[in-house]
């Protein structure tokens, strides 16, 4: 989704705790890195969590479906179904979705061959196709769509097929599902099915995994390429035609060592790599799934949450879950990396992960009974946790922010063939651990397959290692590469009355630091003058390792705005204070717009 993002250039933590229940014990407990153990179900949540059921996006079967060999495809009507459609006479044709963007933005537009009619089935030519049905009203001598949907069954290109000439050794796959936006601790709760599935089938759950900035597109880049977001924008050059293609991504070392590669994303406006920036002038993978899901957005939209979750008779999310799993199965017996990602189900809301908790479990029981788990590595994870809604006013929601899920399955094979990296990876389960590791481990994973393949280091956290190393248990955030802002060391917090002069002189000097941005580079003739209304709540932290302390303060301004930062402090005397991403609810300031996504 873009949403508005209020930008004052600033480095502002945004905290607002209330007294969370935890559990009193921690994931990490040393002198460098206190992560509290927080109970997902805290007293803090009970109160914003609504479970809902799955929406169906279809109240009938669908009309069309596809099946294939590994050399063709043929797409069906299903003619039993015609009259649940209508009574009348229905019509259905075809046509083929392909690339069609333009010389500044050559990743954004689809083109679509002249609709052929067709009666029953057709041999398909291409992979995606769109299906138009229609009904026709003899009396209004009008033509009315009842049916309308997109394909695309993966077959086995021909330019891959001297690639998959069986070697002596099957490199290992990898295949990474991605749902944006969800914490560990969200993940137990809103999708309890799912998680308890990957649990029982040797997942392992990296519970002090935490995010390296704000929102996606760094976050990805950082496991794509071990890049910061300044050093993404100097080398990978994302707002430039080409900048993303001469990128050094990961998975184009994949695709030069042989496996077969492929990337999805739904949403497409929002995409990782398209969203205020140039996309990929050429295909980055094998398979490339944007025109595809750019033409199930054509189709009738109906959305939850303001998220578009149905594109036509399916919802987004499972495309991309059948996308994933017929390129797993696939391409089980060759090497393959996929990255299959979704923002529709789970973006926008802290609730919205509920209704899709049985479509993942069964995405996760059929790739297993394919036996896809026995030949890959697995990792299910997102980019961060819900990032606005009123659980970010709770303690547990500032760390749910910044700790997304993330948990791994390996193969049986390879924990026999790899026991100690396998054992490594559990002992690293309750560690501090980064984006950065998760680069440095798709890295190893080539290495690990005897792939002549020289690892890098990631030049955003030279300290940065795989998940398979041994971390060491006395890491700090600056070790594992996140910055200040993002770091969840500093253990539990509690609760101060707002009425302290400590917490007092707090919201006073963040009040400053918001004028002074706003004055000095905005000119703040039209902007409203921030005066302090109220202080909502302030807690203070554990000490941190530098014996520092940190206060976190959420205050409501006179003009209706809130605000929440963080301020370091030591024995009780302010020395430092650290600010980003002013955030406003209110959409009538005099501070700069951008839309981001989150």
């Amino acid at each position: 989704m873009m949403r508005q993002i209020f930008v004052i250039c600033a480095l502002l933590s945004l905290l607002a705790f209330q007294q969370c229940r935890g559990t009193g014990e921690y994931i990490l407990n040393t002198s460098k890195c206190k992560i509290p153990n927080i109970d997902a179900f805290n007293e803090e949540v009970k109160s914003i969590m609504q479970p809902s059921g799955y929406i169906s996006c279809n109240a009938s079967e669908l009309l069309t479906y596809v099946t294939k060999t590994n050399t063709s495809a043929v797409l069906h009507l299903r003619k039993d179904l015609l009259p649940q459609y209508s009574p009348k006479e229905i019509k259905c044709c075809y046509s083929y979705v392909s690339r069609n963007g333009s010389v500044q933005y050559p990743d954004e537009g689809i083109t679509m061959t002249k609709c052929k009619r067709f009666r029953e089935k057709v041999l398909l030519k291409y992979d995606s196709v769109m299906v138009n049905c229609t009904e026709f009203d003899e009396e209004k001598n009008l033509s009315r769509t009842v049916y309308e949907n997109v394909h695309n069954p993966i077959l086995v290109k021909d330019s891959l097929k001297e690639k998959l000439k069986s070697g002596s050794t099957k490199p290992i796959s990898v295949l990474l599902v991605v749902v944006d936006s969800i914490s560990r601790l969200n993940f137990i709760r809103t999708m309890p099915q799912s998680y308890d599935f990957l649990l029982k089938n040797d997942f392992v759950e990296m519970k002090g995994y935490t995010k390296v900035d704000d929102n996606t597109f760094p976050n990805a880049m950082a496991f794509l390429t071990g890049f910061n977001l300044s050093k993404s924008y100097q080398i990978c050059k994302p707002g430039s035609v080409k900048g993303l293609n001469h990128c050094p991504m990961i998975w184009y070392d994949y695709r030069n060592l042989g496996y077969v590669t492929a990337y999805a994303e739904d949403d497409t406006p929002i995409g990782t790599f398209n969203y205020q920036k140039k996309g990929f002038a050429e295909p980055p993978t094998d398979y490339y799934f944007k025109p595809h899901l750019e033409a199930s957005e054509t189709l009738k939209i109906v959305k939850t949450f303001t998220m578009p979750y149905c594109t036509g008779p399916e919802s987004a999310g499972e495309r991309v879950l059948n996308l994933a799993k017929d390129f797993a199965i696939t391409f089980k017996n060759h090497s393959s990396f996929g990255m299959f990602w979704m923002n529709t189900f789970s973006h926008n809301d802290i609730n919205a992960p509920y209704g899709m908790d049985t479509k993942v479990k069964q995405f996760f029981l059929d790739i297993r009974n394919a036996g896809v788990l026995n030949d890959s590595i697995v990792i299910f994870l997102s980019d961060h946790g819900v990032r606005y809604g009123s659980i970010r006013t709770t303690q547990s929601g500032w760390f749910e922010e910044r700790m997304p899920v993330n948990m791994i399955s390996v193969p049986k094979h390879f924990r026999m063939k790899f026991n100690r990296q396998y054992k490594n990876l559990k002992d690293n389960s309750n560690k501090l651990t980064s984006t950065y590791d998760l680069y440095m481990t798709l890295q190893h994973v080539l290495t690990l397959s005897g792939l002549p393949y020289n690892v890098t280091r990631s030049s955003s956290c030279p300290k940065c290692v795989s998940l398979f190393q041994k971390i060491p248990t006395r890491r700090s955030c600056k070790d594992a590469g996140i910055p200040f802002q993002w770091c969840t060391c500093m253990g539990h917090f509690h609760t101060i009355d707002s009425k302290e002069v400590l917490a007092r002189n707090a919201t006073e000097l963040a009040l400053t630091r918001i004028k002074n941005v706003i004055h000095t580079k905005f000119s703040g003739s039209h902007c409203v003058d921030y005066s302090l209304e109220e202080i909502l709540s302030a807690s203070i932290s554990e000490s941190s390792n530098n014996k520092m302390k940190h206060l976190f303060v959420v205050f409501k301004t006179t003009s209706q705005n809130v605000f929440l930062t963080t301020v370091k402090f030591k024995q009780f005397v302010n020395v430092n204070s650290t600010f980003y991403a002013i955030r406003s609810n209110n959409m009538h300031y005099c501070i700069t717009r951008s839309q981001e996504k989150l």
